[in-house]
């Protein structure tokens, strides 16, 4: 169970603008290439993980509709069914059935400060489980705990494919109502947790971003800053990079609108290098004052508009999910839009300036956007360089955003939108993109 005390600040599938990117007349760009040329490939050998949080109705047929949504994981905990019990055992048996993987919970979460013991059943002998969840949003304090626990775990599943994973915190609570840094929580969290744990290290937390207070829609202003610790933090130890998208409305999270909500979140998270993200929630939450979720809480195989707008995302994801994971997180970069200085040049946006907030990009001169927007870095094994641009503008208020990037040297770009591949040619190294309002694309230029 979440941390519920926590602040996070269409149907048919959004189109490219002119989707050509076409080129602004006079400003570079270029039209699609259909010729003979050669464009690198990537090995269709890694994929995003997908998960949900708070499981189906215990049916077959339910976790075949999660199955169908595009998500590869399930969260499971004692909340939907008591461990030990043949109701409990049904999830992974019914996650085996449908091809799902299970990630079982020790039930720790709003009682952090209980110490429970770890749930010490040996979960390999299910071909479905494939991770343990140690503990949810540890504070401080507990670190000792989660850190004994994962002692006895490495020694539980030594030789055997299971992964452990802890999701930390967003509040960054040291316990007993005081707070830290982010940046001390996340130095905590892994020389005291995650650097205990044999194998995979996943550096994992929540921020729920799209807020309402008093019915003005805003953004909370810790989510940048706070992927940009945790992404730093994994690319600096060789670790993963998982984040919870937000899929429920309470007194302070708004409702899901749109498919624009999923994608704003998960291209903007992407610009941050995320492995995996999980859907919080899945069903709709036993919490009497939480909306939202992507399937009814009490009545079987009854999707909500969130189930049909994330499957949708999730299939464009998957796409291209092998070229994206191909390319090693460099580090982001935030450019402030020039309608938003045109009318006051002393604008800021308080979610920029974020930690270790890049200044420069390797592969571009100069970049200018008309919108607020997000450049994530990266580069491969091959020396390719690539970048995930990102509309960062509220999808409510529906604004395109025309992204001039000036290269250092290269005549194509290939660029992935809506999962598809495109060839562009770049003249002058100069290529214009129009990204729609909650839209993201993933450009890797080249020489040929």
């Amino acid at each position: 169970m979440k941390n519920f005390k926590k602040i996070g600040f269409m149907s048919a599938a959004a189109v490219f603008t002119a989707f050509s990117l076409a080129a602004c007349t006079g400003g570079g760009g270029g039209a699609p290439l259909y010729g003979e040329e050669t464009y690198p490939e990537w090995e269709d050998n890694k994929s995003m993980w997908v998960g949900g949080w708070d499981v189906p109705i215990n049916t077959e047929a339910d976790y075949k509709m999660a199955k169908d949504m595009g998500l590869t994981h399930m969260f499971i905990d004692g909340s939907m069914a008591t461990k030990g019990t043949e109701a409990y055992l049904d999830q992974l048996r019914h996650c085996e059935k449908v091809g799902l993987k299970a990630i079982v919970g020790n039930d720790i979460a709003l009682g952090n400060g209980e110490n429970k013991p770890a749930d010490m059943t040996d979960y390999s002998v299910y071909p479905a489980v494939d991770m343990i969840n140690v503990w949810d949003e540890p504070h401080i304090n507990n670190f000792d705990s989660v850190a004994a626990m994962i002692e006895s775990y490495n020694e539980l599943y030594a030789d055997k494919d299971m992964t452990l994973y802890v999701n930390g915190n967003p509040s960054n609570n040291i316990g007993d109502n005081a707070w830290t840094t982010t940046e001390d929580y996340v130095e905590k969290f892994y020389n005291k947790v995650l650097s205990k744990i044999d194998g995979r290290k996943i550096f994992s937390t929540d921020i729920y971003p799209l807020l309402e207070t008093r019915g003005v829609y805003t953004l909370d202003t810790r989510w940048l800053h706070t992927m940009a610790v945790y992404a730093n933090y994994a690319k600096d130890y060789d670790g993963e990079f998982h984040m919870f998208i937000q899929n429920y409305s309470s007194s302070i999270c708004r409702d899901i609108q749109s498919r624009k909500d999923f994608t704003f979140q998960i291209y903007t998270d992407m610009a941050f290098g995320i492995n995996g993200y999980t859907y919080f929630t899945y069903r709709k939450s036993f919490i009497e004052d939480f909306g939202g979720g992507c399937v009814e809480y009490e009545t079987s195989c009854t999707p909500t508009s969130s189930y049909y707008w994330a499957q949708e995302v999730n299939a464009e994801i998957a796409d291209f999910d092998h070229v994206y994971l191909s390319f090693d997180w460099d580090g982001a970069m935030s450019v402030k839009g020039t309608y938003n200085l045109e009318d006051d040049e002393e604008y800021e946006n308080n979610s920029f300036g974020f930690h270790k907030e890049l200044t420069e990009l390797k592969c571009v001169n100069n970049v200018s956007a008309t919108q607020d927007t997000l450049i994530g870095q990266f580069n491969d094994d091959e020396g390719r360089d690539a970048l995930m641009i990102t509309n960062f503008t509220m999808p409510t208020d529906d604004l395109e955003d025309v992204v001039k990037l000036e290269f250092k040297d290269c005549n194509r770009a290939l660029v992935w939108a809506n999962g598809k591949r495109k060839v562009y040619e770049v003249r002058d190294n100069k290529l214009t993109l129009e990204i729609p309002s909650g839209e993201g694309v993933f450009v890797v230029p080249i020489k040929i």
